[in-house]
């Protein structure tokens, strides 16, 4: 919540912040990242939990996000919003199918796998 307000003048926790640290294009910009991402892990529990997914399925799609954030994609308006979702769950689609995130939080806890 600290960094929402003291970044965004935002009341209350946040899912992800993106600090990006290259020149901001009017487009999704190719070559190298340069940023910070901030995500909210009780957001993430919080959510999985109203949307119905786990919590490292949320932690992924909050990184995902980030990632398509520092890659130029924006979502403050329908348009651009809509854009970057349809691209956000097209990744989390393939992440699913590379890895197994829904068993991750097993892992974590047991140290199995």
């Amino acid at each position: 919540a600290r960094i929402n307000f003291s970044s965004l003048q935002h009341e209350g926790p946040t899912d992800v912040i993106t600090f990006d640290y290259c020149e901001q294009g009017d487009a999704p910009k190719p070559g190298p990242i340069l940023g910070d991402l901030f995500i909210c892990p009780t957001v993430a529990e919080e959510f999985a939990g109203e949307f119905g997914t786990t919590w490292p399925e949320e932690v992924a799609r909050y990184l995902i996000h980030g990632v398509l954030h520092l890659r130029g994609y924006d979502d403050r308006d329908a348009a651009t919003r809509k854009a970057m979702k349809r691209e956000e769950n097209r990744l989390m689609e393939e992440a699913k199918n590379c890895f197994p995130l829904s068993q991750l939080a097993k892992r974590l806890i047991t140290g199995v796998g």
